[in-house]
C-alpha cells in the first residue's frame, strides 16, 4: 500500500503548532522569529517523518528554484561531462539540480539559451564563447545574475572563475619534451582569444625561447578541428617541417584528428615523433602506443565549481567578493614521450 505523503497540515495537527510557524522553520526564516526549542521539536518530527517540501511550491515562497544551470561549450566532450557528472553528484547532496547545455562556442546560442533560463535558476556556470566577455559583463552586472566562469576567464574586469593553469602546464610539456631529447618542438593549436588557448600557445613559446629552440606553430579555426580540412592542414605543416620531432597539441580533439594523420602518414610515436595533448580522454591511454597528456584535475576542478558557487549562493558577504580558484595539470608521461636514443648527441 502506497504510504501517504505527508504535508505541513498534518505536521501542524500532530504538533499543534501553526502552519506558518512551520513554513518558516522549513524555508530557513525562522532565526529571530521562533524559539530554538519549538525550531528543534519540528526539525525532529521532520527527520522522524521522512518530510519534504514540494520543490515547486518552495521555490514560489522563497524565489530559489536550487537549480544550476551548467552551459558547457560541448556537454558531449568527455572532460566536460566528467565535470558535470562530478558536479552533479556534489550539487544533489547540497540540495541543487544540474542542468546541462552545450554553446558550440557560439554567441547567439549561448544567449538565446541565457534568455531562456534566466529567471528560472539560481545560478549559471558558464564555458564562454567567443567574442563573449561584453555579454558576460552586462549578466554579472547589469542583469545581477549569479555566474561562475568556467576553464576560461577575462582580464578586463572582476567575476567568479575556476581555470587551469595552461600556461604552466604548457610549459611542462615542452620540458617534457627537451628532457626526452627533442629538440624541434611543434605547437598545433586554435586561432582563438578565449584565455586557455592563448595560454597555452605563451607558456610554449615562452619555454621554447628560454630553451633557444626554434618554433614551429600551426592554428586551425575552432569549425576546422574535427573535419578533413583540419586534417589536411595538419598533414601539409607536417611535410613543409620535417624536422619536427615532436608536437604539443592544445586540445584533445586536435590531439585526435592529429593522431589520425600520424597514422595515415605512417609516422612512427615515438622514434619518429613524441606527442602530448592537453585534456585526457581515455583514447589516449587506449591507444597504441599510449599519448602522453597535460591531464586537468577533474574531480578537484568539478569540487572547486559547484562548491564555490554553492558559497556564493549561500554568502552574506559584499558584491565585491569574487571566488577565483587556479589549478595546476599534471603532465602524465606514457609511452609517446619515450626518450630518443643517443641522448647526449642530441
Amino acid at each position: 500500500m502506497k504510504r501517504k505523503k505527508i504535508s505541513m497540515k498534518d505536521i501542524s495537527k500532530e504538533l499543534g503548532i501553526s502552519i506558518t510557524t512551520i513554513s518558516f522553520i522549513v524555508n530557513n526564516k525562522a532565526e529571530n522569529k521562533i524559539s530554538k526549542e519549538v525550531i528543534k521539536k519540528v526539525e525532529d518530527y521532520i527527520q522522524k517523518v521522512g518530510y519534504k517540501p514540494n520543490s515547486s511550491a518552495q521555490s514560489l515562497r522563497t524565489g530559489k528554484s536550487k537549480s544550476i544551470v551548467f552551459m558547457a561549450e560541448d556537454i558531449s566532450d568527455p572532460f566536460f561531462s566528467a565535470i558535470a557528472k562530478q558536479m552533479e553528484e556534489i550539487a544533489f547532496k547540497n540540495g541543487y539540480n544540474i542542468i546541462y547545455c552545450s554553446t558550440e562556442n557560439d554567441r547567439e546560442r549561448t544567449l538565446e539559451l541565457l534568455t531562456l533560463f534566466k529567471g528560472q535558476v539560481d545560478a549559471f556556470i558558464i564555458t564562454p564563447p567567443e567574442n563573449f566577455e561584453n555579454d558576460l559583463r552586462k549578466l554579472i552586472y547589469e542583469d545581477q545574475q549569479t555566474v561562475m566562469v568556467f576553464d576560461r576567464y577575462f582580464k578586463n574586469f572582476k567575476h567568479n572563475y575556476v581555470v587551469l593553469e595552461n600556461f604552466e602546464g604548457a610549459q611542462k610539456a615542452v620540458t617534457g619534451f627537451y628532457e626526452s631529447g627533442r629538440r624541434n618542438i611543434a605547437f598545433v593549436g586554435i586561432d582563438s582569444q578565449l584565455s586557455p588557448l592563448v595560454e597555452r600557445h605563451e607558456g610554449y613559446l615562452n619555454m621554447i625561447n628560454k630553451l633557444q629552440l626554434p618554433a614551429y606553430e600551426l592554428f586551425l579555426k575552432f569549425d576546422q578541428v574535427k573535419t578533413p580540412t583540419g586534417m589536411a592542414a595538419i598533414s601539409n605543416f607536417l611535410e613543409e617541417n620535417p624536422n619536427i620531432d615532436s608536437i604539443l597539441f592544445a586540445t584533445n580533439n586536435l590531439a585526435i584528428n592529429g593522431l589520425r594523420v600520424i597514422r595515415e602518414k605512417q609516422i612512427k610515436i615515438p622514434e619518429d615523433l613524441a606527442i602530448i595533448s592537453f585534456d585526457e580522454r581515455d583514447v589516449f591511454e587506449l591507444y597504441s602506443p599510449p599519448i602522453s597528456v597535460i591531464a586537468q584535475p577533474i574531480s578537484e576542478l568539478a569540487k572547486e565549481l559547484i562548491n564555490g558557487t554553492l558559497e556564493i549562493l549561500a554568502s552574506k558577504k559584499e558584491k565585491m567578493h569574487f571566488f577565483t580558484k587556479i589549478l595546476p595539470g599534471e603532465l602524465i608521461v606514457r609511452d609517446s614521450l619515450h626518450k630518443v636514443k643517443n641522448l647526449s648527441s642530441s
